[in-house]
């Protein structure tokens, strides 16, 4: 698999990423939270996905996502994932 993912943290993403061979790929890593954050999350990706790059991530605390609109279009933008 080549290109560009957007890959959310569940600990069901570690039978996903265990699956799929992901070399070549650009992980973009994003969670929605209540407490803390992107925790570990950039870390385990890195540690689990050899050869692959990852950019930094996106977190929204879940009871704000409705407010944070604006800077998860900010943070596609910026990682070209959406155009203007």
């Amino acid at each position: 698999m080549t290109g560009r993912i957007l890959l959310a943290y569940f600990s069901i993403m570690n039978t996903f990423i265990d699956r799929y061979d992901l070399t070549a790929t650009t992980v973009h890593p994003f969670v929605t939270y209540a407490v803390s954050g992107l925790g570990s999350t950039e870390r385990v990706y890195t540690e689990a996905l050899p050869g692959v790059q990852i950019r930094p991530g996106l977190a929204v605390q879940g009871e704000e996502v409705r407010q944070h609109r604006d800077d998860a279009e900010a943070w596609l933008r910026r990682n070209g994932l959406l155009s203007s």
